[in-house]
Protein backbone atom coordinates (compact mmCIF):
# COMPACT_ATOMS: atom_id res chain seq x y z
CA UNK A 1 0.00 0.00 0.00
CA UNK A 2 2.81 2.43 0.87
CA UNK A 3 4.62 1.53 -2.35
CA UNK A 4 1.48 2.16 -4.40
CA UNK A 5 0.94 5.48 -2.63
CA UNK A 6 4.53 6.52 -3.34
CA UNK A 7 4.17 5.71 -7.03
CA UNK A 8 0.88 7.58 -7.29
CA UNK A 9 0.50 11.31 -7.89
CA UNK A 10 0.70 12.14 -4.21
CA UNK A 11 2.27 15.07 -2.37
CA UNK A 12 6.04 15.29 -2.05
CA UNK A 13 5.70 15.36 1.74
CA UNK A 14 3.89 12.02 1.63
CA UNK A 15 6.66 10.47 -0.46
CA UNK A 16 9.29 11.77 1.95
CA UNK A 17 7.32 10.38 4.89
CA UNK A 18 7.06 6.98 3.22
CA UNK A 19 10.82 6.87 2.62
CA UNK A 20 11.45 7.97 6.20
CA UNK A 21 9.12 5.29 7.60
CA UNK A 22 10.57 2.48 5.48
CA UNK A 23 14.17 3.30 6.40
CA UNK A 24 13.93 4.21 10.08
CA UNK A 25 10.80 2.61 11.48
CA UNK A 26 10.12 -0.56 9.52
CA UNK A 27 13.69 -1.33 8.43
CA UNK A 28 12.72 -2.10 4.82
CA UNK A 29 15.86 -0.69 3.22
CA UNK A 30 15.47 -2.79 0.08
CA UNK A 31 11.99 -1.38 -0.51
CA UNK A 32 13.26 2.17 -0.05
CA UNK A 33 16.08 1.50 -2.52
CA UNK A 34 13.59 0.13 -5.05
CA UNK A 35 11.51 3.29 -4.72
CA UNK A 36 14.61 5.42 -5.35
CA UNK A 37 15.36 3.34 -8.45
CA UNK A 38 11.77 3.79 -9.62
CA UNK A 39 11.91 7.55 -9.04
CA UNK A 40 15.27 7.76 -10.86
CA UNK A 41 13.46 6.80 -14.04
CA UNK A 42 11.73 10.19 -13.68
CA UNK A 43 14.69 12.43 -12.77
CA UNK A 44 13.00 15.64 -13.89
CA UNK A 45 10.45 15.45 -11.07
CA UNK A 46 10.76 18.61 -8.99
CA UNK A 47 11.01 16.77 -5.69
CA UNK A 48 13.59 14.21 -6.85
CA UNK A 49 16.63 15.86 -5.16
CA UNK A 50 14.60 16.25 -1.96
CA UNK A 51 13.92 12.50 -1.96
CA UNK A 52 17.64 11.82 -2.36
CA UNK A 53 18.34 14.11 0.61
CA UNK A 54 15.79 12.29 2.75
CA UNK A 55 17.34 8.96 1.76
CA UNK A 56 20.85 10.12 2.69
CA UNK A 57 19.89 11.61 6.06
CA UNK A 58 17.63 8.73 7.08
CA UNK A 59 20.07 5.97 6.10
CA UNK A 60 22.96 7.72 7.87
CA UNK A 61 20.91 7.99 11.06
CA UNK A 62 19.85 4.34 10.79
CA UNK A 63 23.47 3.22 10.30
CA UNK A 64 24.60 5.07 13.44
CA UNK A 65 21.63 3.76 15.40
CA UNK A 66 22.64 0.17 14.63
CA UNK A 67 26.28 0.52 15.71
CA UNK A 68 26.20 3.07 18.53
CA UNK A 69 27.29 1.88 22.01
CA UNK A 70 24.49 1.78 24.57
CA UNK A 71 26.27 4.20 26.89
CA UNK A 72 26.24 6.88 24.16
CA UNK A 73 22.65 6.47 22.98
CA UNK A 74 21.52 9.76 24.56
CA UNK A 75 23.48 11.67 21.94
CA UNK A 76 21.70 10.07 19.00
CA UNK A 77 18.71 12.33 19.68
CA UNK A 78 20.91 15.24 18.58
CA UNK A 79 21.66 13.83 15.11
CA UNK A 80 19.70 14.82 11.97
CA UNK A 81 16.85 12.40 11.37
CA UNK A 82 14.91 13.90 8.46
CA UNK A 83 15.18 16.60 5.82
CA UNK A 84 11.62 17.80 6.43
CA UNK A 85 10.99 20.90 8.46
CA UNK A 86 8.91 20.76 11.61
CA UNK A 87 5.46 21.98 10.69
CA UNK A 88 3.68 21.91 7.37
CA UNK A 89 1.42 24.25 5.46
CA UNK A 90 -0.57 23.44 2.36
CA UNK A 91 -3.10 25.50 0.43
CA UNK A 92 -5.57 24.18 -2.13
CA UNK A 93 -8.33 25.88 -4.10
CA UNK A 94 -11.59 24.15 -4.90
CA UNK A 95 -13.95 26.23 -7.03
CA UNK A 96 -14.59 29.40 -5.01
CA UNK A 97 -13.10 28.09 -1.80
CA UNK A 98 -9.51 28.18 -0.59
CA UNK A 99 -8.58 25.61 2.03
CA UNK A 100 -5.44 26.11 4.10
CA UNK A 101 -4.08 23.18 6.09
CA UNK A 102 -1.30 23.75 8.60
CA UNK A 103 0.57 21.44 10.93
CA UNK A 104 2.80 22.34 13.85
CA UNK A 105 4.38 20.76 16.89
CA UNK A 106 2.25 20.63 20.02
CA UNK A 107 3.40 23.14 22.60
CA UNK A 108 2.48 20.78 25.41
CA UNK A 109 1.98 17.09 24.68
CA UNK A 110 0.10 16.44 27.92
CA UNK A 111 -2.68 18.81 26.82
CA UNK A 112 -3.56 16.65 23.81
CA UNK A 113 -2.35 13.13 24.58
CA UNK A 114 -2.62 10.71 27.46
CA UNK A 115 0.67 9.80 29.05
CA UNK A 116 1.60 6.07 28.98
CA UNK A 117 0.62 5.76 32.68
CA UNK A 118 -2.89 7.07 31.94
CA UNK A 119 -3.61 4.53 29.22
CA UNK A 120 -6.08 1.68 29.80
CA UNK A 121 -3.25 -0.72 29.00
CA UNK A 122 -0.21 1.10 30.46
CA UNK A 123 3.11 1.05 28.60
CA UNK A 124 1.73 -0.76 25.59
CA UNK A 125 3.83 0.41 22.67
CA UNK A 126 1.77 1.80 19.84
CA UNK A 127 1.85 4.85 17.59
CA UNK A 128 0.44 7.13 20.29
CA UNK A 129 3.10 6.12 22.83
CA UNK A 130 5.79 6.74 20.22
CA UNK A 131 4.25 10.12 19.45
CA UNK A 132 4.28 10.99 23.16
CA UNK A 133 7.95 10.03 23.46
CA UNK A 134 8.97 12.05 20.42
CA UNK A 135 7.04 15.14 21.52
CA UNK A 136 8.53 14.83 25.00
CA UNK A 137 12.02 14.85 23.49
CA UNK A 138 11.23 17.96 21.46
CA UNK A 139 10.00 19.83 24.53
CA UNK A 140 13.18 19.29 26.54
CA UNK A 141 15.16 22.07 24.90
CA UNK A 142 17.67 19.98 22.94
CA UNK A 143 18.26 20.81 19.31
CA UNK A 144 19.15 18.40 16.56
CA UNK A 145 22.16 19.13 14.41
CA UNK A 146 21.20 20.82 11.14
CA UNK A 147 23.17 20.16 7.94
CA UNK A 148 22.61 23.83 7.08
CA UNK A 149 25.18 24.69 9.77
CA UNK A 150 27.87 22.95 7.71
CA UNK A 151 26.55 24.32 4.42
CA UNK A 152 26.95 27.87 5.72
CA UNK A 153 30.54 27.18 6.80
CA UNK A 154 31.40 25.60 3.46
CA UNK A 155 29.98 28.57 1.54
CA UNK A 156 32.82 30.59 3.02
CA UNK A 157 35.64 28.05 3.23
CA UNK A 158 35.20 26.56 -0.26
CA UNK A 159 35.57 29.98 -1.86
CA UNK A 160 39.20 30.11 -0.76
CA UNK A 161 39.73 26.31 -0.91
CA UNK A 162 42.98 25.49 -2.72
CA UNK A 163 43.98 21.81 -2.68
CA UNK A 164 47.48 22.62 -3.94
CA UNK A 165 48.20 24.59 -0.75
CA UNK A 166 46.86 21.91 1.61
CA UNK A 167 48.13 18.48 2.49
CA UNK A 168 46.47 15.48 4.04
CA UNK A 169 48.38 15.94 7.28
CA UNK A 170 46.72 19.32 7.84
CA UNK A 171 43.17 17.97 7.65
CA UNK A 172 41.75 17.01 11.07
CA UNK A 173 40.25 13.56 10.86
CA UNK A 174 39.92 11.23 13.80
CA UNK A 175 42.47 10.56 16.58
CA UNK A 176 43.75 7.02 16.73
CA UNK A 177 42.78 4.65 19.49
CA UNK A 178 39.86 5.08 21.85
CA UNK A 179 36.48 3.44 22.00
CA UNK A 180 35.33 4.31 18.48
CA UNK A 181 36.34 3.11 15.04
CA UNK A 182 38.30 5.96 13.51
CA UNK A 183 37.39 7.76 10.34
CA UNK A 184 40.98 7.52 9.18
CA UNK A 185 40.84 3.72 9.24
CA UNK A 186 37.56 3.81 7.36
CA UNK A 187 38.99 5.99 4.61
CA UNK A 188 42.14 3.90 4.27
CA UNK A 189 40.32 0.56 4.18
CA UNK A 190 37.41 1.68 2.03
CA UNK A 191 38.98 0.59 -1.24
CA UNK A 192 39.80 -2.85 0.17
CA UNK A 193 36.11 -3.54 0.88
CA UNK A 194 34.96 -2.95 -2.69
CA UNK A 195 34.03 -5.82 -4.92
CA UNK A 196 32.86 -6.09 -8.48
CA UNK A 197 29.17 -6.06 -7.57
CA UNK A 198 29.07 -2.63 -5.92
CA UNK A 199 31.77 -1.01 -8.06
CA UNK A 200 31.29 2.51 -9.36
CA UNK A 201 31.91 3.57 -12.98
CA UNK A 202 34.97 5.58 -11.94
CA UNK A 203 38.21 4.98 -10.07
CA UNK A 204 37.76 5.94 -6.42
CA UNK A 205 40.88 8.01 -6.06
CA UNK A 206 41.59 11.75 -6.15
CA UNK A 207 44.72 12.99 -7.86
CA UNK A 208 45.01 16.22 -5.87
CA UNK A 209 46.97 16.54 -2.62
CA UNK A 210 43.95 17.34 -0.42
CA UNK A 211 40.56 16.46 -1.86
CA UNK A 212 37.36 18.43 -1.47
CA UNK A 213 35.85 15.29 0.06
CA UNK A 214 38.37 15.43 2.89
CA UNK A 215 37.69 19.13 3.43
CA UNK A 216 33.93 18.55 3.71
CA UNK A 217 34.48 15.64 6.09
CA UNK A 218 36.69 17.72 8.36
CA UNK A 219 34.17 20.59 8.53
CA UNK A 220 31.33 18.15 9.21
CA UNK A 221 33.29 16.44 11.97
CA UNK A 222 34.25 19.71 13.62
CA UNK A 223 30.78 21.27 13.52
CA UNK A 224 28.99 18.10 14.66
CA UNK A 225 31.44 17.52 17.51
CA UNK A 226 31.01 21.09 18.73
CA UNK A 227 27.21 20.81 18.54
CA UNK A 228 27.12 17.53 20.48
CA UNK A 229 29.51 18.83 23.10
CA UNK A 230 27.58 22.08 23.52
CA UNK A 231 24.17 20.40 23.76
CA UNK A 232 25.38 17.74 26.19
CA UNK A 233 27.07 20.18 28.58
CA UNK A 234 24.92 23.32 28.43
CA UNK A 235 21.44 21.81 28.69
CA UNK A 236 20.59 23.03 32.20
CA UNK A 237 17.00 21.74 32.20
CA UNK A 238 17.93 18.08 31.97
CA UNK A 239 21.59 18.09 32.86
CA UNK A 240 21.26 14.85 34.80
CA UNK A 241 20.61 13.01 31.55
CA UNK A 242 23.95 14.09 30.11
CA UNK A 243 26.28 13.47 33.05
CA UNK A 244 27.31 10.10 31.64
CA UNK A 245 28.08 11.55 28.19
CA UNK A 246 31.83 12.21 28.14
CA UNK A 247 33.84 13.83 25.32
CA UNK A 248 34.78 10.33 24.17
CA UNK A 249 31.09 9.58 23.67
CA UNK A 250 30.82 12.78 21.63
CA UNK A 251 33.76 11.65 19.53
CA UNK A 252 32.28 8.17 19.06
CA UNK A 253 28.95 9.52 17.84
CA UNK A 254 30.46 12.21 15.60
CA UNK A 255 32.94 9.83 13.99
CA UNK A 256 30.34 7.15 13.37
CA UNK A 257 27.95 9.66 11.84
CA UNK A 258 30.56 11.12 9.47
CA UNK A 259 31.58 7.59 8.50
CA UNK A 260 27.93 6.76 7.83
CA UNK A 261 27.59 9.92 5.71
CA UNK A 262 30.43 8.86 3.44
CA UNK A 263 29.29 5.25 3.24
CA UNK A 264 25.63 6.06 2.51
CA UNK A 265 26.62 8.70 -0.03
CA UNK A 266 28.61 6.07 -1.89
CA UNK A 267 25.76 3.56 -1.64
CA UNK A 268 23.34 6.07 -3.14
CA UNK A 269 25.79 6.93 -5.92
CA UNK A 270 26.12 3.23 -6.75
CA UNK A 271 22.32 2.90 -6.71
CA UNK A 272 21.85 5.84 -9.07
CA UNK A 273 24.53 4.56 -11.45
CA UNK A 274 22.59 1.31 -11.56
CA UNK A 275 19.47 3.32 -12.40
CA UNK A 276 21.46 4.95 -15.22
CA UNK A 277 21.97 1.49 -16.79
CA UNK A 278 25.47 0.87 -15.40
CA UNK A 279 26.12 -2.81 -14.71
CA UNK A 280 29.62 -3.35 -13.22
CA UNK A 281 29.72 -7.05 -14.11
CA UNK A 282 29.17 -6.29 -17.79
CA UNK A 283 31.11 -3.05 -18.25
CA UNK A 284 34.79 -3.52 -19.05
CA UNK A 285 35.84 0.15 -18.91
CA UNK A 286 35.78 2.71 -16.12
CA UNK A 287 36.47 6.41 -15.71
CA UNK A 288 37.07 8.67 -18.70
CA UNK A 289 37.26 5.75 -21.16
CA UNK A 290 33.82 4.60 -20.02
CA UNK A 291 32.40 8.08 -20.72
CA UNK A 292 34.02 8.22 -24.17
CA UNK A 293 32.43 4.89 -25.10
CA UNK A 294 28.92 5.91 -24.02
CA UNK A 295 26.31 6.84 -26.57
CA UNK A 296 24.94 10.38 -26.47
CA UNK A 297 21.64 9.14 -25.03
CA UNK A 298 23.26 7.17 -22.17
CA UNK A 299 25.58 10.08 -21.50
CA UNK A 300 22.62 12.42 -21.06
CA UNK A 301 20.88 9.94 -18.73
CA UNK A 302 24.01 9.60 -16.61
CA UNK A 303 24.54 13.33 -16.40
CA UNK A 304 20.91 14.11 -15.53
CA UNK A 305 20.81 11.62 -12.65
CA UNK A 306 24.27 12.42 -11.28
CA UNK A 307 23.50 16.14 -11.44
CA UNK A 308 20.53 15.57 -9.11
CA UNK A 309 22.77 13.49 -6.86
CA UNK A 310 25.34 16.29 -6.74
CA UNK A 311 22.60 18.83 -5.95
CA UNK A 312 21.31 16.67 -3.08
CA UNK A 313 24.73 16.09 -1.50
CA UNK A 314 25.77 19.72 -1.91
CA UNK A 315 22.63 21.06 -0.22
CA UNK A 316 23.16 18.98 2.94
CA UNK A 317 27.00 18.99 2.93
CA UNK A 318 27.42 15.24 2.38
CA UNK A 319 30.76 14.08 0.94
CA UNK A 320 30.79 12.36 -2.44
CA UNK A 321 33.01 9.35 -3.24
CA UNK A 322 36.60 9.98 -4.25
CA UNK A 323 36.96 10.32 -8.01
CA UNK A 324 33.35 11.46 -8.48
CA UNK A 325 34.22 15.13 -9.08
CA UNK A 326 36.57 14.46 -12.01
CA UNK A 327 34.20 11.85 -13.48
CA UNK A 328 31.24 14.22 -13.21
CA UNK A 329 33.23 17.08 -14.72
CA UNK A 330 34.33 15.09 -17.78
CA UNK A 331 30.80 13.71 -18.15
CA UNK A 332 29.51 17.29 -18.23
CA UNK A 333 32.21 18.28 -20.75
CA UNK A 334 31.14 15.52 -23.12
CA UNK A 335 27.40 16.12 -22.60
CA UNK A 336 27.00 19.90 -22.54
CA UNK A 337 28.01 22.60 -24.95
CA UNK A 338 31.22 24.44 -24.06
CA UNK A 339 29.52 27.68 -23.00
CA UNK A 340 27.15 25.80 -20.70
CA UNK A 341 30.06 23.72 -19.40
CA UNK A 342 31.96 26.89 -18.44
CA UNK A 343 28.91 28.19 -16.59
CA UNK A 344 29.01 25.07 -14.42
CA UNK A 345 32.75 25.62 -13.90
CA UNK A 346 32.36 29.28 -12.94
CA UNK A 347 29.67 28.35 -10.41
CA UNK A 348 31.94 25.71 -8.83
CA UNK A 349 29.77 22.76 -9.84
CA UNK A 350 32.52 21.24 -11.99
CA UNK A 351 36.05 20.96 -10.59
CA UNK A 352 38.86 21.20 -13.13
CA UNK A 353 41.37 18.95 -11.37
CA UNK A 354 44.66 18.06 -13.04
CA UNK A 355 43.57 14.59 -14.19
CA UNK A 356 40.42 15.76 -15.94
CA UNK A 357 42.14 18.85 -17.37
CA UNK A 358 44.83 16.72 -18.99
CA UNK A 359 42.30 14.62 -20.87
CA UNK A 360 40.17 17.65 -21.80
CA UNK A 361 43.25 19.45 -23.15
CA UNK A 362 44.17 16.35 -25.16
CA UNK A 363 40.58 15.93 -26.38
CA UNK A 364 40.35 19.55 -27.61
CA UNK A 365 41.94 20.27 -30.99
CA UNK A 366 44.38 23.10 -31.68
CA UNK A 367 42.08 25.06 -33.94
CA UNK A 368 41.48 28.71 -33.18
CA UNK A 369 38.28 27.89 -31.29
CA UNK A 370 39.98 25.00 -29.49
CA UNK A 371 42.87 27.19 -28.32
CA UNK A 372 40.43 29.80 -27.06
CA UNK A 373 38.56 27.09 -25.16
CA UNK A 374 41.78 25.82 -23.56
CA UNK A 375 42.82 29.31 -22.52
CA UNK A 376 39.37 29.98 -21.08
CA UNK A 377 39.59 26.83 -18.96
CA UNK A 378 43.13 27.63 -17.82
CA UNK A 379 42.12 31.10 -16.67
CA UNK A 380 39.41 29.53 -14.49
CA UNK A 381 41.99 27.47 -12.57
CA UNK A 382 44.00 28.40 -9.48
CA UNK A 383 47.33 29.93 -10.45
CA UNK A 384 49.58 27.04 -9.43
CA UNK A 385 47.41 24.44 -11.20
CA UNK A 386 47.22 26.54 -14.36
CA UNK A 387 51.02 26.96 -14.43
CA UNK A 388 51.48 23.21 -14.00
CA UNK A 389 49.20 22.44 -16.95
CA UNK A 390 50.67 25.24 -19.03
CA UNK A 391 54.14 23.71 -18.67
CA UNK A 392 52.81 20.42 -20.07
CA UNK A 393 51.06 22.00 -23.06
CA UNK A 394 53.39 21.76 -26.07
CA UNK A 395 52.05 24.67 -28.09
CA UNK A 396 53.51 28.08 -29.08
CA UNK A 397 50.79 29.82 -27.08
CA UNK A 398 52.06 28.05 -23.97
CA UNK A 399 55.61 29.23 -24.69
CA UNK A 400 54.50 32.83 -25.08
CA UNK A 401 52.40 32.85 -21.92
CA UNK A 402 55.15 31.26 -19.84
CA UNK A 403 57.73 33.67 -21.24
CA UNK A 404 55.55 36.68 -20.46
CA UNK A 405 55.02 35.50 -16.90
CA UNK A 406 58.74 34.79 -16.52
CA UNK A 407 59.60 38.28 -17.74
CA UNK A 408 56.98 39.84 -15.48
CA UNK A 409 58.40 38.02 -12.46
CA UNK A 410 61.91 39.26 -13.21
CA UNK A 411 60.84 42.85 -13.82
CA UNK A 412 58.74 42.72 -10.64
CA UNK A 413 61.68 41.52 -8.58
CA UNK A 414 60.47 37.94 -8.08
CA UNK A 415 63.61 35.81 -7.94
CA UNK A 416 63.95 32.25 -9.20
CA UNK A 417 63.69 30.46 -12.56
CA UNK A 418 60.31 29.55 -14.08
CA UNK A 419 58.62 26.23 -13.30
CA UNK A 420 60.25 23.86 -15.80
CA UNK A 421 62.62 25.15 -18.47
CA UNK A 422 61.79 24.94 -22.13
CA UNK A 423 63.23 21.93 -23.97
CA UNK A 424 60.48 20.50 -26.16
CA UNK A 425 60.49 23.31 -28.69
CA UNK A 426 64.29 23.11 -29.08
CA UNK A 427 64.03 19.49 -30.15
CA UNK A 428 61.14 20.17 -32.53
CA UNK A 429 62.90 22.84 -34.55
CA UNK A 430 66.41 24.19 -34.99
CA UNK A 431 67.46 26.23 -32.01
CA UNK A 432 69.17 29.38 -33.27
CA UNK A 433 69.32 31.57 -30.18
CA UNK A 434 70.17 35.25 -30.70
CA UNK A 435 71.02 34.58 -34.36
CA UNK A 436 67.32 34.33 -35.03
CA UNK A 437 67.18 38.13 -34.89
CA UNK A 438 70.39 39.40 -36.56
CA UNK A 439 71.35 43.06 -36.34
CA UNK A 440 74.39 44.94 -37.60
CA UNK A 441 74.54 47.04 -34.46
CA UNK A 442 73.57 44.13 -32.19
CA UNK A 443 70.70 46.24 -30.85
CA UNK A 444 67.64 44.27 -31.95
CA UNK A 445 64.50 44.58 -29.78
CA UNK A 446 65.24 41.17 -28.28
CA UNK A 447 68.81 42.21 -27.40
CA UNK A 448 67.51 45.35 -25.74
CA UNK A 449 64.92 43.41 -23.79
CA UNK A 450 67.45 40.80 -22.63
CA UNK A 451 69.80 43.56 -21.52
CA UNK A 452 66.96 45.01 -19.46
CA UNK A 453 66.32 41.62 -17.85
CA UNK A 454 69.99 41.00 -17.04
CA UNK A 455 70.07 44.37 -15.32
CA UNK A 456 67.27 43.23 -13.02
CA UNK A 457 68.39 39.64 -12.28
CA UNK A 458 71.39 37.34 -12.48
CA UNK A 459 71.98 35.17 -15.53
CA UNK A 460 71.11 31.99 -13.63
CA UNK A 461 67.62 33.32 -12.91
CA UNK A 462 66.81 33.98 -16.58
CA UNK A 463 65.64 31.25 -18.94
CA UNK A 464 67.06 32.63 -22.19
CA UNK A 465 65.91 29.60 -24.14
CA UNK A 466 62.29 30.11 -23.13
CA UNK A 467 62.37 33.80 -23.99
CA UNK A 468 63.98 33.28 -27.39
CA UNK A 469 61.71 30.39 -28.36
CA UNK A 470 58.65 32.40 -27.31
CA UNK A 471 59.85 35.32 -29.43
CA UNK A 472 60.33 33.03 -32.43
CA UNK A 473 56.87 31.55 -31.94
CA UNK A 474 55.36 35.02 -31.67
CA UNK A 475 57.09 36.16 -34.88
CA UNK A 476 55.99 33.05 -36.76
CA UNK A 477 52.40 33.56 -35.60
CA UNK A 478 52.51 37.20 -36.71
CA UNK A 479 53.85 36.19 -40.13
CA UNK A 480 51.13 33.56 -40.55
CA UNK A 481 48.43 36.04 -39.60
CA UNK A 482 49.87 38.56 -42.08
CA UNK A 483 49.47 36.05 -44.88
Amino acid sequence: MLVDTFKSDTLLENKLSILHYLILHSGHMDTASELILWQSERPFTLGYPQMLKEYLIATSYAAVQRTLPTDANKLINLLPITSQKIGFEYEIQQDEYIINLSQDVLWNASMMLLSPQQRIVPYRTDIWVKLWEQLAKLSKGTQRFKPSQVVEKLMVSLVCYQPEVLSRCSTPLSPSGGASSTLNDFLSNQCNKRNQVDALPFFEIDSCTASKQEHIISVNLRELSMHLLKQSTENRMNKWQWQSQTPMHVHAVATRYITAQLDQSRQLCQLLCKAATYEPRLEMDKGFIFINNLSDERRLIFFTILEKYYLATESIAFPVPQGFSSFFTFLGYKTLGFDMFMQYVNRNVFELQVDVMKIIMADTDNSKAGIQAKLQMLTALPRSRAKRLLNQWSHPISLMLRAREHSLNILSGVAGPPLGRSQGARRNKGYRGLTAFPSNENMSPLDTFLDLLTAKASLTDIDFGLLIEATEASMEEAMMNAK
